[in-house]
C-alpha cells in the first residue's frame, strides 16, 4: 500500500470534492507570475533550480493573470466605480480580440518550485492541471511536458504522466508560460463566442485579460500501475411505484507501465460488494462496467430516492472503487450519485415538459451566470447562492452557455441542496469543432454523475452546425449520459418552438420592464406570457440592494442614476440606456422620484411585484406554463440595474424575495386576468380542508371587505377558490390581503398585493433611432397615490441565538407599512450583512398586524444591529438581544 503524502515545503495537502480520494498533493500556493514581455530566459531555464524570481509576482492558484495583480495593488480594485476602465487593455463593449497594446497580448509565466519525499515502489505520477485559459506550455525540471497544441481550450482537465521527469527526495520546479485567447487576426468577428473560453455576453465588462491563467486546480496525483477515471453509476428506477432501481457502475482503467497488467477492480455502495477481474495490454485505457445482469447486489430494493426541493428529500449514496494489483492497491476514488428518474419530453403543443420520478414538475429558477468575473471562485459565494435558490423554492439554475462549465463545488451544492441544473454547451458555434467537441467530453464526462444534472442545452439562441450537434448527441449516447438534450435554447418566435426543442426565450420588453399583468395575457400576447417554456424570461431593471450600490459606486456617483457613467458602467454593456422603459414606467405609475431612497424604494415595489406576478402567472397556468429559468439569478460582478436576484456582494434583492413569495409550496395568489384567488400546491401531497382568508383594504389602512373560505387542492394542484370583485369604496389605489393556513391553523402562505383600478394593458413597443427600447403601453396601473401613504413606526423586538435571529414586528398604527426591509447591519462597515437568510422580507403589514421573521446568519459580529427601512417605514436600529435559545 501506497503512504499518503507529506506535506512539504510551501505545498498543501488537500482533497478534491468528487473523485479524487486521497493521494493528491495539490500545488495551490508559493507560486510566481510575471509578463513574458519581461523574460528573456527560455521554458527550460524558468523550469530549472535556483532561478532568481524575487522581481515577479507572488500568488496562490487557482488564480487568473488579472485577479492576482489585482491582489498585489497593481491595478486598482477593477469592481469599484470605473477602475476597470483603467486598466491597459480594456475595451468598451463586447470583444474578442485583445489591444495591440494591452499588457495581457503576450503570454505569461506561472512558476512554483516544490519538494518530494524519496520514490517508492511501483509507484506513478501524473500532473493535473484541471482548467487553463487558453493555451499553454509546460515545463517540468527542465523537460518540456506539453507544447500549447496540446494544452489548448478552457474547459478541459489535462493530465500527463511525469514519474520520470520528478525528483523524489529533492526540490522540483514547475513552470506554466499561458498564452491568452484574443490572438485573433483582423477585425472583432460579428459573433459573441469564437473560442473555447469563457464569455460575458452584456452580461458585465469583459476583464481585459480575458480571464487567462490558471483558473482550476494543478496537483500531482501518486498511483500504482493502473488509475481509476471517470466513476460512473447509473440508476434505472421503476416508475411509478419507485420501489426498485438497478444500478449500473463503471470507470475507465488506465495501465501506466509498458507491460501487460492483470487487476481485480472492486467497489462497495453501503455495504454492497462487488469485484471483477481483467487485463490491461500496455498503456491500454479501457472502461470497465458492473452491470445488475452480472451483480445482482446492484438491484436495490425501496431505494431512497433523490428529489429536487421542496418535492422532497435529497438521497445521496456513496460509490467505494478499488483497483489493485498483486494484491496491492494501485489507485482508489470516491464519489457521490442520487438514485432518480429526470426525463423531458416535447408536448403535442411543442413545449419541453419536465418530470421528475414519474411525477410532473413546474420549473421555477433562473439562469445562472459564473459566479466571478475575475474566476475567484469562492466556495462561501457558491454556498450562498445556491442556498438562496433552495431558500426560495427555485428548483432549476441554468448554466448559461457563455459562462465556465461549472466546477464540482457548485454541482455538488446543487445535489445537497435538490436545485436542479440544466448544463448549456456553449454559447456559440466555434471555427474550430474539434476543441469544442474534446471541451464537451470532457464536461460530460465530468458532471454525468450528479443527480442535479437534468438537461442539456446545445448552444445559445443559435444551432449548432450540423456537424457539432451530431458529435453532441453521440457523445451524450457514447457516455451513456441520461439526460435529455436539445440544441437550441429558444427563440424569441414562439413559432419555432419545435424546432428549437421546445422552448423559447424572452422579449426585450420583457428584458428591460414589464408590470406583474403581462405574464397573465395568454389569451392576447401568447408569445411572451405563462405559456409553454421560457429559457430566459424574465423582467428586467433589477435593482442591486442599497448597501451593495454605495459599495460599488462612489457617494457623489449614487444620484441621479439617469444619464450616471458610474451607473451606465455598472449595468450592461450597452449602458443604463438600456433600462430606459424601467425609469418611464416608474414615472408614469409611481411619480418621478426625487432622491436615491425614493428611487429605490419605488423601484423595489416594481421588482418584488413583478418578479411575483411572473413566477405567479406560470403557477396559476401550469400545465398550460410549463416552466421558466428566468433571466438571469446572478450577476458577475457588481451590478447597480440589471436581472439578477442575488446581487455581487451576496445580498438579495427585492425581486428575489417577490419570487420567493411566489414560489412558497402551497400558496394563495391573486390572478391579474381573471380577479381569481387560487391556491396552488407544488407538493406531491394532497392539501385538504385549508382556510383561505382575503381582505381589502383602503389605500389609507380602512378594512372593506373580508371573507374566509375552506378550499382543498390536490397533488401538485391548483384550484380557483373565489373570485373578486372591487366595491368603490376601495378606491382608486388599494391592497388585497391573503392569509393561507392548513387544517390545523397553521399559517402556509402570507401575501399581499397593491392594486389599481387601471389597468396594465399592454401597447406599442420597439427601438428608436437612437437604439433607446421603449415602451407605450394602452394603459398603465397607477400606484402614484402610494406616495402618499403615511409614514408608520414599526414596533419591533429581535432575539437572537448563536447565528440564529427572531424578529418579532407589528404594526400599531392604523396605516399600512408597506415594504418593510429588515437587514443585519455590520457595525464595523455600517452596511447590510452577507449572506443572511430570512424566511421573509420587504413584507407588507396591515394596520394591527404581526408577524414573526426568522433570520440565519454566520459570524454575527459583536454590535451588529437590526435596521429597519421601507417605503413609508421610519427607519429604526433595532439591537439584537441575546438570549439562551430563540
Amino acid at each position: 500500500m501506497h503512504k499518503p503524502f507529506l506535506i512539504l515545503s510551501c505545498l498543501l495537502l488537500s482533497f478534491c470534492a468528487a473523485a479524487i480520494e486521497s493521494e493528491s498533493l495539490f500545488l495551490d500556493q508559493g507560486w510566481r507570475l510575471q509578463s513574458g514581455a519581461k523574460i528573456d530566459e527560455t521554458g527550460e531555464t524558468l523550469s530549472l533550480p535556483h532561478m532568481d524570481v524575487n522581481d515577479w509576482y507572488s500568488t496562490d492558484i487557482p488564480k487568473t493573470v488579472l485577479a492576482a495583480l489585482v491582489d498585489k495593488g497593481v491595478y486598482p480594485d477593477p469592481y469599484f466605480g470605473q477602475n476597470m476602465k483603467s486598466i491597459p487593455g480594456y475595451q468598451d463593449g463586447s470583444w474578442l480580440v485583445q489591444r495591440e497594446d494591452s499588457p495581457f497580448k503576450s503570454s505569461w509565466w506561472y512558476r512554483c518550485e516544490f519538494d518530494l519525499p524519496a520514490a517508492q515502489d511501483a509507484e506513478y505520477y501524473t500532473l493535473h492541471f484541471d482548467g487553463i485559459n487558453y493555451k499553454a506550455v509546460i515545463w517540468l525540471n527542465g523537460r518540456k511536458i506539453a507544447d500549447k497544441d496540446e494544452v489548448v481550450g478552457m474547459f478541459r482537465r489535462f493530465q500527463f504522466p511525469v514519474t520520470d521527469q520528478l525528483v523524489r527526495g529533492g526540490k522540483n520546479v514547475l513552470a506554466v508560460e499561458i498564452i491568452p485567447p484574443g490572438l485573433l487576426e483582423g477585425k472583432q468577428p460579428r459573433t459573441k463566442q469564437i473560442e473555447a473560453t469563457t464569455g460575458w455576453d452584456d452580461h458585465n465588462p469583459q476583464p481585459p485579460d480575458m480571464n487567462m491563467g490558471i483558473w482550476q486546480p494543478v496537483y500531482l496525483r501518486r498511483q500504482g500501475p493502473v488509475t481509476l477515471q471517470h466513476p460512473y453509476v447509473e440508476s434505472d428506477l421503476i416508475l411509478p411505484a419507485l420501489q426498485q432501481a438497478s444500478l449500473i457502475v463503471s470507470a475507465w482503467l488506465l495501465n501506466n507501465s509498458d507491460e501487460a497488467i492483470a487487476c481485480t477492480v472492486s467497489g462497495r455502495i453501503e455495504g454492497r460488494e462487488f469485484v471483477q477481474e481483467t487485463a490491461l495490454a500496455p498503456s491500454e485505457k479501457k472502461e470497465l462496467i458492473f452491470s445488475p445482469a452480472d451483480f445482482s447486489v446492484l438491484v436495490v430494493e425501496n431505494p431512497r430516492v433523490w428529489w429536487p426541493h421542496p418535492a422532497g428529500n435529497q438521497e445521496l449514496y456513496q460509490l467505494e472503487l478499488e483497483v489493485s494489483v498483486k494484491g496491492e492497491q494501485s489507485d482508489a476514488l470516491k464519489t457521490t450519485f442520487g438514485i432518480r428518474d429526470c426525463s423531458t419530453h416535447v408536448t403535442a403543443e411543442d413545449w419541453r415538459k419536465y418530470q421528475l420520478n414519474g411525477k410532473d414538475i413546474l420549473i421555477r429558477g433562473g439562469a445562472w451566470m459564473t459566479q466571478d468575473m475575475l474566476l475567484n471562485l469562492d466556495a462561501s459565494r457558491y454556498e450562498a447562492l445556491v442556498r438562496y435558490a433552495r431558500e426560495a423554492n427555485l428548483n432549476m439554475l441554468r448554466s448559461e452557455g457563455f459562462s465556465i462549465r461549472e466546477t464540482e463545488t457548485f454541482y455538488d451544492l446543487c445535489d445537497r441542496s435538490g436545485v436542479m441544473v440544466t448544463q448549456q454547451l456553449f454559447g456559440r458555434n466555434l471555427p474550430d469543432e474539434a476543441l469544442a467537441i474534446a471541451c464537451i467530453e470532457d464536461t460530460l464526462l465530468r458532471i454525468r454523475n450528479h443527480p442535479s444534472l437534468v438537461h442539456l442545452l446545445g448552444h445559445d439562441e443559435t444551432f449548432p452546425t450540423e456537424s457539432l450537434d451530431r458529435a453532441y448527441r453521440e457523445l451524450i449516447e457514447k457516455h451513456r449520459i441520461r439526460r435529455s438534450y436539445q440544441p437550441h435554447s429558444g427563440t424569441f418566435n414562439i413559432g419555432t418552438r419545435a424546432k428549437t426543442g421546445g422552448t423559447r426565450t424572452g422579449t426585450r420588453e420583457l428584458w428591460t420592464y414589464t408590470g406583474p399583468s403581462h405574464y397573465y395575457w395568454i389569451q392576447k400576447r401568447k408569445f411572451d406570457s405563462a405559456w409553454g417554456f421560457a429559457q430566459s424570461g424574465g423582467i428586467g431593471g433589477v435593482l442591486a440592494a442599497r448597501d451593495s450600490i454605495r459599495q460599488m459606486l462612489p457617494a457623489n456617483d449614487l444620484w441621479p442614476a439617469e444619464k450616471n457613467e458610474s451607473w451606465s458602467f455598472h449595468t450592461v454593456t450597452q449602458g443604463i440606456s438600456y433600462f430606459d422603459a424601467v425609469f418611464r414606467a416608474m414615472d408614469r405609475g409611481y411619480g418621478a422620484p426625487k432622491s436615491f431612497d425614493d428611487f429605490c424604494n419605488k423601484l423595489y415595489a416594481m421588482n418584488y411585484n413583478s418578479a411575483r406576478g411572473m413566477f405567479e402567472a406560470y403557477s396559476r397556468h401550469k400545465y398550460d406554463a410549463l416552466g421558466i429559468t428566468t433571466w438571469k439569478y446572478n450577476a458577475a460582478w457588481p451590478a447597480a440595474l440589471t436581472w439578477q436576484y442575488v446581487d455581487w456582494y451576496k445580498r438579495p434583492t427585492a425581486a428575489y424575495y417577490g419570487a420567493k413569495k411566489a414560489c412558497t409550496p402551497v400558496h394563495a395568489l391573486y390572478a391579474h386576468d381573471d380577479q381569481g384567488l387560487y391556491v396552488v400546491n407544488s407538493l406531491y401531497d394532497a392539501q385538504p380542508n385549508l382556510t383561505l382568508h382575503h381582505a381589502l383594504y383602503g389605500l389609507h389602512g380602512k378594512k372593506v371587505t373580508e371573507r374566509r373560505d375552506t378550499v382543498s387542492v390536490g397533488e401538485d394542484g391548483r384550484v380557483r377558490a373565489a373570485v373578486l370583485d372591487f366595491p368603490e369604496e376601495v378606491g382608486e389605489t388599494f391592497f388585497l390581503h391573503l392569509q393561507l393556513e392548513d387544517d390545523h391553523g397553521a399559517p402556509l402562505s402570507n401575501n399581499c398585493y397593491w392594486l389599481s383600478r387601471t389597468p396594465d394593458i399592454p401597447g406599442k413597443s420597439g427601438s428608436g433611432k437612437d437604439g433607446i427600447f421603449y415602451t407605450e403601453p394602452k394603459s398603465t396601473a397607477d400606484f402614484t397615490a402610494l406616495q402618499s401613504l403615511p409614514e408608520v413606526e414599526l414596533d419591533t423586538r429581535v432575539s437572537c441565538a448563536d447565528d440564529q435571529l427572531r424578529v418579532e414586528v407589528q404594526n400599531p398604527s392604523e396605516h399600512i407599512a408597506f415594504l418593510a426591509i429588515f437587514a443585519v447591519v455590520d457595525p464595523e462597515t455600517a452596511l447590510e450583512a452577507a449572506p443572511v437568510y430570512w424566511s421573509d422580507n420587504y413584507i407588507t403589514l396591515m394596520p394591527g398586524e404581526s408577524r414573526v421573521l426568522q433570520a440565519e446568519t454566520k459570524g454575527m459580529k459583536e454590535g451588529a444591529f437590526l435596521r429597519v427601512e421601507g417605503f413609508n417605514i421610519s427607519s429604526q436600529e433595532v439591537p439584537l438581544i441575546k438570549e439562551a435559545g430563540v
